[in-house]
């Protein structure tokens, strides 16, 4: 029986083949290791792609929405509109409009009334106008106040009581085509804030209204108040005409 026999040639060849198997061994579990780890990292990309609130996609910013500012809700409506919407200067208030002047009440009718019933009308008093204005009384007749100047008071009347007062002058202009009377004319005065009747004086130098005024001419009265001294910028020259006419109010400041 022949027994084979290993020489040194033969334990080198079979050490070479462990190394090359132990090498290949080697290699192919890092080749595998290494495919699990670039795995395991793809997934970790994913999820954390997916998670919420985590967009990775930039986007386009999208347009700011616009502040209301002060004049947001007329831009608003002129918008809808199709109006240009109105602008105010920053701070500033617009301009109050003009006060109209107010129109003067009808006069009273007359027509199918009885004297009695016409003592029950109230008579209209037209709005005031500046103690310098000449104030349209009817149609065709107009009165203006003139030459007001601070006096002391005469009392010859009963009741009336000398003092402070003023005294002034009333004229009656008739441009109508026929004659007016001024015998029913009553002028009195009020002043102060309440409106306090002042009392009437036979002096000095007043003079009654004519008793009739002719087409194109002029009647002219002069009359004496008593006025205290400390009540003289807010006075009113009242002129009641006839009492189917509105009342014809003068008011402002006279002299001290």
């Amino acid at each position: 029986m022949n027994t084979a026999h290993h020489g040194p040639g033969a334990h080198s060849a079979g050490r070479r083949r462990r190394l090359l198997a132990t090498s290949i061994g080697i290699s192919a579990l890092l080749a595998l290791g290494g495919t699990v780890w670039a795995t395991g990292q793809d997934t970790v990309a994913r999820a954390a792609g997916e998670r919420p609130g985590q967009d990775t996609v930039a986007r386009p910013a999208g347009p700011k929405p616009e502040t209301a500012g002060p004049a947001g809700p007329a831009a608003a409506k002129a918008a809808a509109t199709g109006a240009p919407a109105a602008t105010t200067e920053a701070g500033s208030a617009p301009a109050p409009a003009p006060a109209e002047a107010r129109p003067d009440p009808s006069p009273v009718d007359r027509q199918g009334k009885s004297e009695q019933q016409l003592a029950e009308i109230p008579q209209p008093t037209a709005a005031p106008v500046d103690l310098k204005d000449k104030k349209a009384v009817k149609g065709g007749v107009s009165a203006s106040i003139t030459d007001v100047q601070s006096v002391q008071g005469e009392a010859k009347g009963i009741g009336e009581i000398a003092g402070p007062a003023v005294r002034f002058k009333v004229t009656v202009t008739n441009s109508t085509a026929g004659t007016i009377s001024l015998d029913s004319a009553v002028v009195d005065v009020t002043f102060g804030r309440d409106d306090e009747p002042a009392g009437a004086l036979s002096g000095p130098d007043t003079a009654a209204f004519p008793s009739l005024v002719a087409p194109g001419t002029s009647g002219v009265g002069v009359f004496v108040f008593a006025v205290p001294l400390d009540a003289r910028d807010n006075v009113k020259i009242h002129l009641n005409l006839e009492a189917e006419t509105p009342v014809a109010t003068f008011a402002g400041k006279v002299p001290a």
